[in-house]
């Protein structure tokens, strides 16, 4: 009889309180009026800037260290390898073949980058990187990232909400070569409401075979990934706001780019392999709000 007093009551506990089986989703909009029927789902996604070049021995450990973060959480991180400094130089290299390293993987955006007026990064060693280009003072070496760490300031950076999101839609002309890129943008947060706040779009090539120096040996087909290859809207891109604005404000600009058959020393752009990558930055400090990624050829 006890028995069967307590599978009774095991019933009625079961239908009278609630399951903490559901989690709601965080980043659900419940203003109006309460609904929750808004279907867009913003997350927040970090910007891996990983410094290199083709004659940096330790730097395909960075690139594998990049490799990680995509794994582990897809296109919440978006990777760009800035072929910069002494190491991307086109300068014979000891001890390799002649005609090693003579593709210049360089750019004119991300040489200034690197540049002591800026980040500094290959002054301080490669490899290196920054993540959201946070921390930066203009002064010092608190933005400069080893490879290391990467792992731990991507984690830190995708448990915050997201204060804005891009979307990208690229269409591409295989004819002429031509590529139309649309980039909306959004300010989710309502206290980001004024200060200047600027967008650059860039192209990147992933699947780039050709030499790579790696622990002292020379190595003829490494497969080199997010090579920044041109920017599309200038090194520092363009304001999207400035001064006061409306919160959850959107902006969306167009842009026209034609792909070149090869870049500087012969370098072939494969549009199959190339990434039109957006971000949205703190024209003040430098630090990136939010990252977007979008193949070429869909």
């Amino acid at each position: 009889m006890k028995k069967n007093i307590f599978i009774l009551m095991a019933l009625v506990a079961a239908f009278t309180f609630p399951s903490c089986d559901y989690v709601s989703n965080p980043n659900e909009d419940l203003s109006s009026g309460g609904s929750g029927d808004d279907s867009t789902v913003h997350v927040r996604r970090v910007l891996v800037e990983d410094y290199t070049g083709h004659k940096c021995t330790a730097c395909p450990q960075a690139a594998i260290a990049a490799e990680n973060l995509q794994d582990t959480y897809g296109d919440k991180v978006v990777v760009v390898g800035v072929h910069a400094g002494f190491f991307a130089t086109i300068t014979p290299q000891s001890g390799a073949p002649t005609g090693a390293y003579a593709v210049d993987y360089r750019t004119a955006a991300g040489t200034i980058y690197d540049s002591p007026t800026y980040f500094g990064i290959s002054n301080v060693g490669n490899p290196n990187g920054m993540i959201n280009r946070k921390d930066y003072t203009g002064a010092g070496i608190a933005h400069v990232k080893a490879y290391t760490t990467w792992a731990t300031e991507v984690a830190s950076i995708l448990a915050l909400e997201p204060v804005a999101d891009i979307t990208i839609t690229n269409t591409y002309n295989s004819s002429t070569r031509s590529l139309s890129t649309n980039v909306a943008s959004e300010f989710l947060s309502d206290t980001i409401t004024s200060g200047t706040y600027k967008l650059i779009v860039m192209l990147t090539q992933d699947s780039i075979i050709d030499w790579q120096l790696d622990a002292g040996a020379h190595i003829p087909d490494y497969v080199h990934q997010h090579v920044l290859r041109d920017n599309l809207n200038g090194t520092w891109g363009e304001d999207l706001v400035s001064g006061t604005y409306a919160a959850h404000q959107q902006v969306t600009k167009n842009y026209t780019y034609t792909l070149p058959a090869t870049y500087l020393t012969g370098s072939v752009c494969v549009p199959e392999h190339c990434h039109v990558v957006a971000f949205i930055y703190n024209a003040a400090t430098y630090e990136v709000l939010q990252a977007a990624e979008a193949k070429v050829v869909q």
